[in-house]
């Protein structure tokens, strides 16, 4: 199985942290601490990657959803 790296963005919130991964949109968990987030979005991240696979669907590369915006100007 290959390895895939992506961006996780963590933030500290009331009573806890929460993570998402930009690159996968709506993949994002909570902790009651740092720690316990980052290790919650790894098991969601594998869990999404799975169902990608699994439905013949391509696997996003880190940075394909979270680049700016280019003006036409």
């Amino acid at each position: 199985m290959a390895t895939h790296c992506y961006t996780v963005l963590v933030e500290k919130e009331d009573g806890g942290y929460r993570a998402h991964c930009p690159a996968l949109p709506g993949c994002r968990s909570f902790g009651e601490t740092k720690k316990e987030a980052v290790n919650n979005i790894k098991f969601s991240i594998s869990y999404r990657l799975e169902r990608l696979m699994a439905k013949g669907k391509p696997i996003p590369k880190d940075g394909d959803l979270a680049r700016p915006e280019q003006s036409n100007a």
